[in-house]
């Protein structure tokens, strides 16, 4: 079991407790805690990494390029390299463990902005 550092891993993208952080050769695991109103996991992409989020506690919206879907306990959804995603709380509060496959790097997690229409000229 290999615990990394932090100036390894990607800066994190929103507002959630990181419970847990680990990497194999093979995959990284990460366990996140959302356990208020505006915690989330923010929109964003992994150009390398293809990721399972899988809900472990309480229920969790997940949001893959424009599609929404909610998570029971124990079910799972692929996230595909490329997709931008983020994920959110469904209630007072949520645990997703997310599997990277190739390991997360500290470069392959990019903010993705919503989309603010231009105001028109007036």
């Amino acid at each position: 079991m290999r615990r990394v550092l932090m100036a390894e891993r990607p800066v994190p993208v929103g507002n959630y407790e990181l419970l847990e952080d680990f990497e194999s050769p093979a995959a990284t695991v990460r366990v996140l805690r959302m356990a208020r109103t505006g915690q989330a996991v923010e929109r964003h992409v992994h150009e390398r990494s293809a990721q399972i989020y899988v809900a472990l506690q309480g229920r969790v919206r997940v949001e893959i390029d424009g599609r929404v879907a909610e998570l029971e306990p124990y079910h799972a959804m692929n996230v595909p390299a490329g997709a931008v995603h983020g994920a959110a709380p469904v209630g007072e509060s949520a645990i997703v463990m997310n599997i990277s496959v190739p390991p997360l790097g500290a470069d392959d997690q990019i903010p993705v902005p919503r989309f603010e229409p231009a105001m028109e000229a007036g």
